[in-house]
């Protein structure tokens, strides 16, 4: 038997206003429908995927570590973030910038594979998102 990840669903207020947001980071929405046994619209976007798709797990190190804010939140654990490699992460800065999206401080930093940006969630609908450029030896 195999597993493969089927969708990662966001919940939010108005579809189109995620949608518009993600399009700043070149997903489109390719579908919509109304699912009436569970009184939802969804949107699908399709997602191409890195070579090297994982679940990353993140245990704090420090009391001030931003994963120990998170859980004081949430003592069970939960979702993050999402994360989509990118290539050239300073054009994709650039465009982010200019698309009005908040990017956490300091910008471009050292990340578990290569360098990262995160994406403010007020950004995102209240999702934190990370673009990965991956060092790939």
């Amino acid at each position: 038997m195999s597993i493969k990840l089927s969708h990662i669903a966001i919940a939010c207020p108005q579809i189109h206003e995620v949608a518009e947001k993600l399009r700043a980071i070149s997903l489109e929405i390719e579908s919509e429908h109304d699912v009436p046994t569970e009184k939802v619209r969804v949107a699908m976007l399709p997602l191409p995927v890195s070579s090297g798709v994982c679940i990353e797990l993140l245990e704090p190190q420090t009391s001030d570590s931003p994963i120990s804010k998170f859980l004081e939140k949430k003592p069970q654990g939960g979702i993050h973030h999402l994360s989509f490699e990118v290539q050239k992460i300073e054009d994709w800065a650039k465009k982010l910038e200019k698309a009005g999206m908040a990017i956490l401080p300091p910008g471009i930093r050292k990340a578990a594979r290569g360098r990262a940006l995160f994406i403010h969630p007020k950004s995102f609908g209240g999702v934190l998102v990370e673009l990965e450029e991956i060092e790939h030896p």
